[in-house]
């Protein structure tokens, strides 16, 4: 073929399957249902039609007739103790068990007839729309739903997507039934990586940091440290006071090299606004950083809300925080991540409507890696006690660095082999990796083996194929 005809060829259009769907459920359980189903197809090029004729041939059946589910392509028995379990709204976690896909065992959940021994819809139904956060009403210290807490902790699973593997088994027993599904793509991808980095701080060296090295550290040894390490920490605490270069300056702008060197771009979560102590208060005028929103958003990276400690509990405030961002910027801000990663669920969903945000990126574990909604890949967010589907697309967290090295204890090694394993999960389902790396990097006094931690990862990703861009240029491009 010429290049000229290369040049010229016809983009090829994607193929948009019909799969005809008929529910048999009680009115009460329908949305929820409804939700179930569309997020089962989701990852799938597929528009669904919603069949009432009892008569009529459909795809998929979710009901509680067994004749019907038996002459469906793919039928499923919603069995009556289901939707009761989901009525009574107390039961922390539904009846599950372990099932092989592939290679991989996955925990389950629910009974079901027909072809079929779990329901693979309400299992869906109860990890996407967040069930588990609304009736364990368990928390941490900041208000935050903890993996202790979880389903995923449960049955030892934080490092399974149990809805996308559930997905898979749904689109192969369609695919095996004649109704083949075309998985979607990030583009030209089949998998996709997301660098997020949330800016806590402008800068490392603020009067309490300095207090704290020089006083509570050098002079006290509140920490138990050697003297050398002592006297480490008060030479670089008083040698701050002479240097222009800031440590967490510096990684920021190195974060933004180490992108585009590998052709990525990233989402940087600013904050607009400090409301207590967990807080630290930067001015989004000041000239360095102005340079660095200007820079970032002319090539290509992504400016998200990193809202005030207290703000994720306050649309108002958020959308005034939202607001002094874009000033800042001078341009539109889409995207959220709550600071601590704080997350009232369904209460928060509303308040990031209200605010005008339509994507978030805050639900992940803080206390380790995992899939704490049971998915790689983004899914608008759902209010299971009102049965309203949100127009916020949540694009999930994964792994956060602190987390790994503060939490889980792990070594720098070690961090990249768990990060490394999650990435090839999300690979081999075609979803998104996203991960969490702050403005801490390569400060190896106080945050070792974290810098590297990033680079391995940026070059995991751009060995294997995935597309490396911002949150909501992957969740545009997913199609």
């Amino acid at each position: 073929m010429s290049i000229a005809l290369l040049l010229h060829k016809t983009p090829v259009t994607p193929t948009v399957q019909p799969v005809r769907v008929r529910l048999d459920v009680p009115d009460g359980f329908r949305p929820k249902a409804e939700y179930g189903i569309r997020m089962l197809l989701l990852p799938f090029r597929t528009v669904i039609e919603w069949v009432d004729d009892p008569a009529a041939s459909v795809d998929v059946y979710y009901g509680r007739g067994e004749e019907a589910a038996h002459r469906a392509t793919l039928g499923v028995v919603l069995r009556d103790e289901t939707v009761s379990w989901f009525t009574r709204q107390h039961a922390p976690f539904p009846p599950h068990r372990d099932v092989h896909i592939g290679t991989q065992q996955v925990p389950v959940c629910f009974n079901a007839g027909g072809r079929w021994d779990f329901d693979p819809v309400a299992s869906t139904l109860f990890l996407l729309s967040g069930w588990q956060e609304v009736v364990v009403r368990t928390r941490d210290q900041h208000g935050r739903f903890p993996y202790s807490a979880s389903f995923q902790a449960h049955v030892n699973a934080p490092r399974i997507p149990i809805v996308d593997w559930i997905r898979q088994l749904f689109s192969e027993a369609l695919r095996a039934a004649g109704k083949p599904l075309e998985k979607r793509t990030f583009g030209d991808n089949s998998w996709a990586f997301c660098a997020t980095h949330d800016v806590d701080y402008d800068r490392k060296w603020r009067l309490g940091i300095r207090k704290r090295e020089l006083i509570d550290r050098a002079l006290l040894n509140q920490a138990g440290e050697s003297i050398p390490r002592r006297v480490e920490r008060a030479r670089r605490a008083i040698g701050s006071f002479f240097s222009a270069n800031d440590p967490f300056r510096t990684a920021l702008m190195r974060i933004e090299e180490e992108l585009e060197a590998r052709r990525a771009r990233g989402t940087f979560f600013y904050k607009a606004a400090a409301h207590g102590f967990r807080d630290v208060d930067y001015p989004l005028e000041d000239a360095f950083l102005q340079s660095r929103l200007r820079r970032q958003l002319h090539v290509g990276h992504e400016a998200g809300l990193h809202p005030s400690y207290h703000s994720f509990a306050h649309p108002v405030r958020l959308a005034q925080e939202k607001r002094r961002l874009e000033t800042a910027a001078h341009t539109s801000v889409s995207s959220y991540r709550a600071h601590y990663l704080r997350h009232d669920h369904p209460a928060s969903i509303h308040h990031l409507e209200s605010a005008g945000f339509t994507l978030d990126s805050t639900l992940g574990w803080a206390q380790r890696a995992g899939y704490r909604f049971g998915t790689c890949l983004p899914f608008p967010l759902f209010d299971p006690v009102t049965d309203q589907e949100s127009a916020v697309w949540e694009v999930p967290l994964l792994v956060m660095e602190s987390a790994l090295f503060n939490r889980q204890h792990l070594s720098t090694e070690e961090a990249l082999e768990e990060t490394r394993t999650m990435m090839d999960t999300c690979r081999t389902l075609g979803g998104v990796f996203t991960g969490l790396w702050h403005t801490t990097l390569w400060d190896e006094s106080d945050y070792p083996g974290w810098g590297a931690h990033f680079e391995g990862a940026l070059d995991h990703a751009h060995e294997h194929g995935a597309r490396m861009d911002t949150l909501s240029a992957v969740l545009e491009s997913w199609s």
